[in-house]
C-alpha cells in the first residue's frame, strides 16, 4: 500500500504539470509579462519587449479590437472607446493623439493607400452599424451603412459588419460577420455592387453564424477567418467557394500577411467554451499548413489532419488584431484583457529589417 501511494503521489507530481490549463484566470487578473519571453517555433520565433506603451499612464484602455501601421510607421490602435475609438502612437509606444467620437462599437481597422494619401476603414458592429472611412487624422471622408439595395435585410439593425477587404482598384468588401453574415462588394465610392455568403448558395459555398469575422485578399483568393467555426474559408475575388482549412481548437479572427506566410490570431483556445482560454497565433505557409504557433503548441498533423491545438503559456489573453511595422516587429491588440496595451515583439535572433506583405490595394 505504501509503494502504491508512493507512485501515486509521483505520478500526480509529474503528469500533473502537462495538463495545466484546465482552469484559467478572469480577464479581470490578466497581467501581460513583464521580462523578456520567447514564442513560436522554427524561424517563426518572436521575443517580448516587455512594457511597450505602459508609459501612457493617464489612459484607462477598454477592449482592443484591431492594430495598422500607417507609412509613416505610426501605430493606429482601435479600441470600442465611443469617445476615441482611434489612438494614434509612435514607434515608441507614446500617444501622439486620440480621435473618433462617430461609432458605438468601434470593430474592424484597414489602412488602404489611396492615390497618395493613406485612409482609415473602421467597421462599427453595433446595430445598424456601418463603415467610417476617414484620413488618419480622424476626418470623416465616406459612410456607408447596410446595403438595403441587396434586399438581404428586413431592416438596418440587422446589419452589424466586423471588417473590411481591399481589393485592387478600389473596390472593398464588408464582412457582416456580428449581422446575417454575408460579404458584401463595394466600389470605391460606396455605391453597393453584390452579396455572397450568408445563406447564399449550397454547402460551404454559405457562411454560417458566428461567419466572417476577418480577412484578406491575396492574389486570386479571399481567405475568411471564421471564428466560432474554428476554420478558414477561402474564395475567390468573386465569391466562389474555393477551400476549407479547419483551425481545430483554435478561434481565427483576422488573417495577414508576412514573410511571404499567412498569420492568424486565435481569440481563446474553442472559444467560446472556455471564455478565459489565453489565446495564440497560428502561422501558415501558401499551402495553407500551420508551421507554427506562437503563444501555442507546436502544429502536429497526422497526415493531412491537423490535430487540435491550444495555447502554451499564459502571455497572451484574448490575442484579437496583430500587425507588424516595416521594421518586422510584431504588435498584438487584445480583447477582455484587463486594460492591457498591445503586445509588441521583435523576431528572435533578432534579425535585419524586414518589410511586411501588403494587401493588393496597398
Amino acid at each position: 500500500m505504501i509503494r502504491l501511494l508512493s507512485l501515486l503521489c509521483f505520478l500526480t507530481f509529474f503528469v500533473a504539470p502537462a495538463f495545466p490549463h484546465e482552469t484559467h484566470a478572469p480577464a479581470s487578473k490578466y497581467v501581460p509579462p513583464t521580462t523578456k519571453v520567447v514564442l513560436g517555433q522554427g524561424d517563426f520565433r518572436y521575443e517580448l519587449i516587455p512594457g511597450w506603451a505602459t508609459h501612457n499612464k493617464d489612459i484607462r484602455l477598454p477592449h482592443c479590437h484591431a492594430i495598422a501601421p500607417s507609412s509613416t510607421g505610426k501605430i493606429y490602435l482601435l479600441v470600442n472607446d465611443p469617445k476615441n475609438c482611434v489612438i494614434v502612437l509612435d514607434p515608441s509606444g507614446t500617444v501622439i493623439k486620440r480621435w473618433g467620437g462617430f461609432t458605438k462599437s468601434a470593430h474592424g481597422l484597414a489602412i488602404v493607400r489611396d492615390g497618395e494619401q493613406e485612409h482609415c476603414f473602421i467597421t462599427d458592429n453595433s446595430a445598424n452599424g456601418a463603415v467610417i472611412k476617414t484620413t488618419l487624422d480622424g476626418e470623416v471622408v465616406m459612410k456607408v451603412t447596410c446595403p438595403m439595395a441587396s434586399k438581404l435585410y428586413a431592416k438596418p439593425e440587422q446589419f452589424k459588419p466586423s471588417k473590411t477587404i481591399h481589393l485592387r482598384g478600389g473596390d472593398f468588401l464588408v464582412l457582416d460577420g456580428y449581422g446575417k453574415d454575408f460579404v458584401h462588394r463595394f466600389t470605391a465610392d460606396g455605391s453597393y455592387v453584390t452579396s455572397w455568403g450568408g445563406n447564399i448558395g449550397e454547402g460551404e459555398a454559405q457562411l454560417k453564424h458566428w461567419g466572417p469575422h476577418g480577412g484578406n485578399v491575396s492574389n486570386d483568393r479571399i481567405i475568411l477567418a471564421l471564428s466560432d467555426q474554428q476554420k478558414l474559408k477561402l474564395f475567390t475575388h468573386e465569391g466562389k467557394y474555393k477551400q476549407t482549412v479547419p483551425m481545430p481548437g483554435g478561434n481565427p479572427r483576422d488573417v495577414l500577411f508576412h514573410r511571404n506566410h499567412i498569420w492568424v490570431p486565435h481569440l481563446g483556445d474553442a472559444w467560446p467554451k472556455d471564455r478565459n482560454a489565453s489565446g495564440f497565433i497560428s502561422v501558415l505557409d501558401d499551402e495553407m499548413k500551420v508551421v507554427a504557433n506562437l503563444g501555442g503548441t507546436a502544429p502536429v498533423y497526422d497526415g493531412d489532419t491537423l490535430k487540435p491545438m491550444a495555447h502554451d503559456g499564459h502571455v497572451f489573453h484574448h490575442p484579437h488584431g496583430m500587425c507588424f511595422d516595416w521594421q518586422g516587429n510584431l504588435y498584438v491588440a487584445q480583447f477582455a484583457s484587463n486594460g492591457t496595451w498591445p503586445l509588441k515583439f521583435q523576431p528572435f535572433p533578432t534579425k535585419p529589417s524586414v518589410v511586411p506583405s501588403r494587401t493588393l490595394s496597398e
